[in-house]
């Protein structure tokens, strides 16, 4: 089962071409139909979560999609692969998701939380999954008893969780903090952090914590600052680790690899031209992915890419306009023809004078259905003013906003340009 998005007969007769000239091993991998947040990999499996609803299993070995899962209202925000097999999902939704690895329906699901997931991790024994939810609370579920024990972690969003070697979580928040609990959610300790952080990896006895200032920052198991760089005065929003290297990502798609013991560069490559938010690594390779929803392989060796990197989404119209430029983002997930249903969002074609949720086909999430919009030019515009979690919350619509009142005008007489042209 084709599982990718649709394209046209010339491009993809090229796409299969370039796809067969590369060994499998060295295949980039396209399923998702746009942006890709979550990765994560071991034992020759990848899995990832994307903003399409969609979670996918890849035999690495074979660049094939073993599984492609939709369960989330919203976006797969987090995933894990579980030692004993299978693979957790967590989502916009606030629920946590067990599959086996073949499994069309989760064997298990929590009921929906009430905020989305941010963050997610698998104990080291394989017991229990760790969720850090966006209202600062840690959920415990126990995989043998399918129970779950809840508490109030962080006074904001728990940006990122591990779990140490011995079983203790450790977890980071958008109050500035990290903290320590047993495995029975007991707090040990909590240390004030400098900046705002943007994730944790555990990398053998040691924590690393990105932050919005651009700076990685080691931490022992009882707190202290070890080594710490600054690498851009861009914010980092992606890391990843084993016990030797250390991967983060910024947001402008630069990736640097990291020696895990004083964090001296091994390498810095560009993965992508805006973020990287999906990050893993395995004993030899360096998963990316982002906006354009294709999870790309590099060598852990030396960054060299090892993919052909297609799969860059190409615009339905272009008039070369201040408004054409912005909607190459929004591009990713819509398209401007009104039959193109491969992407996560649906086609914006005649978007202007619908009301909100009635495009044909589409499955949209039960917030919006409920609301009362008319899309028109002041409405797509304090869309973009507010963002869609102000705006339309509840919306699967990642959170961006447009912050000159020119981009927005120019973005909507696009949208009404475009419709016209293609009729």
């Amino acid at each position: 089962m084709n599982a990718g998005p649709v394209i046209g007969p010339r491009l993809g007769w090229l796409a299969l071409a370039t796809a067969l000239a590369l060994p499998v091993q060295a295949q980039d991998l396209a399923g998702h139909g746009g942006p890709v947040g979550a990765l994560d990999a071991r034992d020759g499996l990848l899995v990832s979560g994307g903003f399409d609803t969609r979670a996918i299993l890849w035999d690495l070995d074979t660049a094939a999609a073993r599984n492609v899962t939709r369960f989330h209202d919203g976006n797969v925000t987090a995933v894990r692969l579980l030692p004993a097999g299978g693979f957790v999902t967590a989502g916009q939704d606030g629920r946590l998701a067990l599959w086996q690895a073949q499994g069309r329906a989760p064997e298990f699901a929590t009921m929906p939380g009430q905020s989305p997931i941010a963050s997610l991790d698998v104990a080291p024994d394989g017991s229990a999954v760790a969720a850090g939810f966006w209202d600062g609370q840690v959920v415990l579920l126990d995989l043998a008893t399918r129970t779950t024990t809840e508490m109030q972690a962080h006074t904001d969003r728990v940006v990122g969780l591990g779990f140490l070697p011995g079983g203790d979580l450790v977890t980071v928040g958008g109050d500035l903090r990290l903290a320590r609990w047993t495995g029975g959610l007991d707090l040990q300790f909590r240390r004030d952090l400098p900046d705002l952080p943007n994730g944790l990896a555990v990398s053998g006895d040691r924590i690393a914590v990105i932050f919005a200032e651009g700076a990685l920052r080691l931490y022992a198991q009882n707190g202290d600052l070890l080594p710490e760089r600054f690498l851009t005065d861009r914010p980092l929003v992606a890391v990843a680790a084993t016990s030797a290297d250390i991967a983060t990502a910024a947001i402008d798609g630069t990736v640097w690899l990291l020696a895990a013991g004083d964090l001296a560069q091994r390498h810095m490559f560009t993965a992508a031209s805006g973020p990287v938010w999906g990050l893993t690594l395995t004993p030899t390779q360096v998963f990316t992915a982002g906006a354009d929803g294709l999870i790309r392989r590099w060598s852990l060796e030396d960054a060299t890419p090892l993919g052909d990197h297609a799969g860059v989404v190409t615009a339905d119209y272009d008039d070369g306009s201040r408004g054409a430029e912005i909607w190459q983002s929004c591009a990713v997930c819509h398209a401007l023809t009104p039959d193109d249903d491969s992407r996560a969002g649906p086609s914006l074609h005649g978007v202007l004078g619908r009301p909100i949720a009635a495009q044909p086909g589409y499955d949209y999430s039960a917030a919006l259905r409920d609301m009362d919009i008319i899309w028109d030019e002041q409405s797509v515009a304090d869309l973009f003013k507010y963002g869609p979690e102000a705006y339309t919350p509840g919306s699967r619509m990642p959170e961006q906003r447009i912050s000159a009142e020119a981009d927005r005008a120019a973005l909507v007489a696009f949208l009404a340009r475009a419709t016209a042209a293609i009729d």
